[in-house]
């Protein structure tokens, strides 16, 4: 089963910019955001992605949405078009190996001893 990819907006940060003779209020700037990527097979299983983008605002003039007009699917659509088609497969690409090693070695236990201050101390066979 595939696994499922969403993003999270965590923040996106706004300035004035004027150009052409024209001030444009509270363009986004930069975000930061999150891919989360859910296994397909175990939903207890995930591994997150954080970007922090310059939105590039060098096109304003010819895309511009208020502020008050933006959604979550455009933010999100702006982070995609801003890393580009080709990293964010690369990203993807990583997250699913991530999953698929956590798939792998979920269950398995760390062989030694916790103290009571929460310390923990391996044992090996050899030791």
């Amino acid at each position: 089963m595939a696994n499922s990819f969403s993003w999270t907006v965590e923040k996106v940060y706004t300035k004035n910019i004027t150009t052409g003779g024209k001030t444009y209020s509270n363009v986004i700037a930069r975000v930061e955001g999150t891919l989360r990527a859910v296994s397909g097979s175990d939903s207890s299983i995930s591994t997150d992605h954080f970007v922090d983008l310059d939105m590039n605002t060098s096109g304003l003039a010819d895309s511009f949405t208020a502020y008050s007009g933006v959604s979550q699917a455009n933010v999100v659509s702006w982070i995609e078009s801003r890393l580009n088609a080709t990293t964010l497969e690369d990203i993807k690409g990583h997250m699913n190996n991530e999953i698929e090693f956590l798939e792998n070695v979920a269950g398995a236990t760390a062989q030694g001893t916790t103290d009571s201050e929460g310390n923990f101390t391996a044992s090996f066979p050899w030791s």
